[in-house]
């Protein structure tokens, strides 16, 4: 099962046929995202000229794909991981670590075009597309 990041949601919506295409192929049971990435999509569609629009593609995000929310494994999971990557000089943005530690804790492969953003972060399953 894949756990989308922001980004590839974005380019999806943005029109990357060739990335839609992709994430079409895959059982639709099996793409989830997080509520971290559903307050990044929120955020850009309020600030989107076209707010309406921009709203209504997140409702149909939320309609298509599950959605996981950060809980108590993957809340543990985020400090473990936080400090331990901030005493290897290795600082990652929250919302990355946030939606790291849904992926790990549901056993998820994280999905995203920004692979340099979670590379350092242990044990995670990562995929760039």
């Amino acid at each position: 099962m894949y756990c989308l990041d922001t980004d590839i949601i974005i380019s999806v919506l943005r029109g990357d046929k060739e990335l839609k295409k992709k994430v079409e192929s895959i059982r639709t049971q099996d793409v989830i995202f997080t509520t971290i990435t559903l307050c990044e999509l929120f955020q850009g569609a309020y600030k989107a000229k076209d707010t309406v629009k921009a709203l209504d593609l997140v409702y149909e995000i939320l309609r298509n794909y599950k959605l996981l929310s950060l809980d108590t494994k993957s809340a543990e999971i985020f400090g473990m991981d936080f400090n331990k990557l901030e005493k290897e000089g290795k600082k990652t943005q929250d919302f990355d670590l946030l939606i790291a530690g849904i992926a790990k804790a549901n056993n998820l492969i994280l999905v995203t075009r920004n692979k340099r953003h979670f590379e350092n972060i242990p044990d995670l399953r990562l995929e760039g597309w």
